[in-house]
């Protein structure tokens, strides 16, 4: 259980102001919200299990030691990569033949690809059992990005994007100073 948990907990704050957020925001002003929220498990679903089985296959030529310090390097670099980040101005583009929830899950398995998420769960799929990672990391995605639509409707532009890269930031450096004191 502690891999599901550290992926969740990983995934979720890594999430909060990514622009897949902004993205989920987008699609639920849309389309239905079960539309979205399918789609979104689908792509999440899909591109986690593709980090997973990279991780563990990574895991499997490069000693567990090595594969320790590796993820603890990227997650301090995950924490400098969050407070450098410039936010993205995302706009949706809706191609009137695609059904929403395949289009939801595109977007989300696309706006993953090279993202700090991905990174960190191939780290942590190289050192943990899959299945936990797998089930944390989408847990935590679909949580933030739930979140974001919630508090992105409650809230609109009240919230600074800043106070959420703070937190995420934050996190990673922690996990980062973890897994290099493992």
């Amino acid at each position: 259980m502690n891999a599901f948990w550290l992926a969740l907990g990983i995934t979720f704050w890594a999430e909060m102001g990514d622009k897949t957020q902004f993205i989920a925001l987008a699609y639920a002003a849309r389309y239905r919200t079960r539309h979205v929220i399918i789609g979104i498990l689908l792509g999440i679903a899909a591109m986690m299990l593709l980090a997973v089985g990279l991780g563990r296959l990574l895991g499997t030529f490069i000693p567990e030691n090595w594969m320790q310090a590796l993820s603890a390097v990227c997650f301090i670099g995950f924490a400098l990569w969050t407070l450098l980040e410039k936010p993205e101005d995302e706009s949706v583009e809706t191609p009137a033949t695609t059904h929403p929830i395949l289009l939801v899950a595109a977007a989300f398995f696309l706006g993953e690809l090279g993202d700090k998420t991905i990174f960190s769960t191939i780290a942590l799929g190289a050192t943990h059992s899959w299945l936990p990672v797998w089930a944390g990391a989408v847990s935590g995605m679909a949580a933030a990005d739930g979140f974001g639509v919630a508090l992105g409707r409650w809230l609109g532009n009240r919230l600074p994007e800043a106070w959420f890269r703070r937190a995420s930031a934050l996190t990673f450096f922690v996990f980062g100073l973890w897994a290099g004191w493992q």
